[in-house]
């Protein structure tokens, strides 16, 4: 196949796969942040405090991206069944029967559609019952990770689906842990703060901050390997459709990764006044604005034919 000038894959298709990246790691990333919570919460907080609403908030999270991933599944499941049909051919069930139920993206679908599901009533149980509910929905959020690879590159790896399919899952988790996590952050702690939390922000970015790093480092670890084993030598990276995408994904990458070290290296140690908190919630906004673009980028990539593959 000839990798060198093939169009972007921009579509409604590529719009499900975006939005099912962005749900698995706000899924994981609501996960993560739940189980930081007490580690910032003291013991003397009421309902009022930063901690009880940002815990509140973060049960919203996963209520909203547990069936938005399902909605991104059953998206892509249409956008799959149409590209076997002729233009103008209508869907009908007769049509998606065979591509969900007799091909190897229908099976990996269909393991992505179960674990969806079932992260579904999970995230409505999690707020009610806090400690097993963050158990059983944190499973289902790794079943989420774990099948997400069943319907990408990941089966045809180079070095054999078994290790594609894990560097995929890790390189979602550790983006979740840490894009994920500041996404659910932001949105839940940071957005909502008052000017009397400010000594709360500091000791949530401090529990948040080492995850953070870690989850990092997973995901440009993963990444890094898996970028190798998909193009193979350099002149592939500007000589293909492929090569070229993953170029503009690492540009967002770098520049998304110097602001979170930014606000790690010199914000972070300013934080206890409204002020600082006010310039790091200026600062993290623009970190998960460039992760959603890095998001869009990463869905249209994994569409494109891979140079090795």
């Amino acid at each position: 196949m000839n990798h060198d000038d093939l169009p972007l894959p921009i579509d409604l298709y590529a719009a499900g796969r975006w939005l099912a990246y962005l749900a698995v790691l706000a899924l994981i990333g609501a996960c993560a942040f739940a189980a930081l919570v007490p580690r910032w919460r003291r013991s003397t907080d009421d309902d009022r405090s930063l901690a009880a609403r940002a815990l509140a908030g973060t049960w919203t999270v996963a209520a909203i991206a547990a069936p938005l991933l399902l909605l991104a599944h059953l998206v892509r499941a249409w956008g799959q069944v149409r590209s076997f049909l002729d233009p103008g051919e209508p869907f009908t069930w007769d049509a998606a029967r065979p591509v969900l139920f007799a091909t190897a993206w229908g099976r990996g679908w269909l393991a992505q559609l179960v674990a969806a599901t079932l992260s579904v009533p999970l995230a409505l149980i999690a707020p009610r019952r806090p400690a097993i509910g963050l158990a059983l929905l944190g499973t289902a959020a790794l079943a989420v990770a774990a099948t997400e690879p069943l319907t990408g590159h990941a089966v045809e790896h180079p070095w054999g689906a078994g290790l594609g399919v894990g560097l995929h899952a890790l390189h979602l988790l550790g983006g979740g842990l840490w894009l994920g996590t500041l996404f659910t952050m932001f949105g839940a702690g940071l957005r909502i703060a008052r000017d009397g939390d400010s000594t709360d922000v500091a000791e949530m970015v401090a529990a948040f901050s080492p995850l953070a790093l870690t989850g990092a480092a997973v995901a440009v670890g993963a990444g890094s390997l898996l970028a190798y084993a998909y193009i193979g030598d350099f002149p592939a990276l500007w000589g293909t459709s492929y090569g070229r995408a993953l170029l503009i994904k690492l540009g967002l990458l770098a520049t998304t990764m110097t602001i979170g070290a930014w606000n790690w290296r010199r914000v972070r140690p300013r934080l206890g006044s409204p002020s600082a908190t006010a310039e790091l919630r200026r600062s993290s906004g623009l970190e998960v604005l460039l992760g959603l673009v890095l998001l869009a980028v990463t869905a249209v990539l994994v569409a494109l034919p891979a140079p090795k593959l």
